[in-house]
């Protein structure tokens, strides 16, 4: 039998996996509005979420102190899933994932502005150098692909008040997971489906094919991911959550031939190398507490 701690590994490397396919899916549904694209990713999330709150027999309630903090995982969750569809389409996919791995950063600095938490010298430095890795790829191709990277940033900043949000959701309340996702879900869905009528872009079967498929391969990683935590917390496998910066390079180059120049393989290194410390360093001091308790 696998260990906890490797089942919860497991499972987030399965959902890193499913995030890389479901960029390549975005991608290969071709030249249609980003909002459009984003319609169907939610539909699918949607149609999931409501089919496991009928087999709960749960309802979707949400009591008056947490409406407020879901509004904003809403609001917050929306924006970054537009921003994050728009800079799949025009930035390689290793690049467009890889600022989408700078939210834990932004979620560490809210928290610290809206919740109150206290940030240590080894947080701070970690936030630096994500930023400064985010600088490698923004400031080489300013003139070409500057505005698509703002957007993807833009797109994890959204992510991360999307994670204190959920913070201080369960902070004032706790309310169930799934009801969390469904309202996120429908929300999302009721947004995209606006523009996508207002600017409707004819789509082929294959098309259509892609994006029921990224929809899948993000239902599927949510899943990965939401039981992973379930196994092991985040201290202890989140770091493994970068490999879909690997993953989506491997899948960049074998369906689009894309190739990372030296700049943007500097942001990866700096970006994964600012999200691996603060959890070694976590575990070696567990370590050493744990070495001290024996010795005692």
């Amino acid at each position: 039998m696998m260990e906890p701690r490797g089942k919860g590994t497991l499972l987030i490397l399965l959902s890193a996996f499913s995030f890389a396919w479901m960029s390549v899916f975005v991608r290969l549904a071709g030249d249609l509005p980003f909002f459009e694209k984003a319609l169907f990713r939610n539909g699918v999330a949607l149609a999931a979420a409501g089919g496991v709150l009928l087999a709960s027999k749960k309802r979707p309630r949400v009591p008056r102190r947490g409406r407020g903090p879901l509004a904003s995982r809403v609001i917050c969750g929306m924006i970054a899933v537009f921003c994050n569809f728009y800079a799949i389409d025009r930035l390689i996919l290793a690049s467009a994932n890889s600022l989408n791995k700078l939210a834990p950063f932004f979620a560490v600095v809210f928290a610290a502005l809206f919740l109150k938490e206290r940030v240590d010298g080894m947080q701070i430095a970690c936030i630096l150098t994500a930023f400064a890795g985010s600088l490698f790829l923004i400031v080489p191709t300013m003139e070409t692909l500057g505005f698509p990277c703002i957007v993807a940033i833009l797109g994890a900043l959204a992510s991360g008040g999307a994670f204190v949000s959920l913070r201080a959701l369960q902070r004032v309340e706790a309310v169930d997971a799934s009801v969390i996702v469904w309202y996120f879900s429908l929300s999302t869905t009721a947004a995209a489906l606006i523009p996508t009528c207002l600017f409707w872009e004819p789509m082929t079967l294959r098309q259509l094919a892609c994006l029921l498929l990224a929809g899948t391969a993000c239902a599927f990683g949510q899943y990965a991911l939401t039981n992973a935590y379930r196994y092991a917390p985040p201290r202890e496998i989140s770091i493994y959550d970068c490999t879909q910066i690997v993953f989506s390079g491997i899948l960049g180059y074998v369906f689009f031939r894309q190739v990372p120049d030296i700049y943007s393989v500097i942001a990866y290194v700096l970006i994964v190398l600012a999200s691996a410390v603060p959890l070694l360093h976590g575990r070696r001091a567990r370590a050493r507490r744990c070495c001290g308790l024996k010795g005692k």
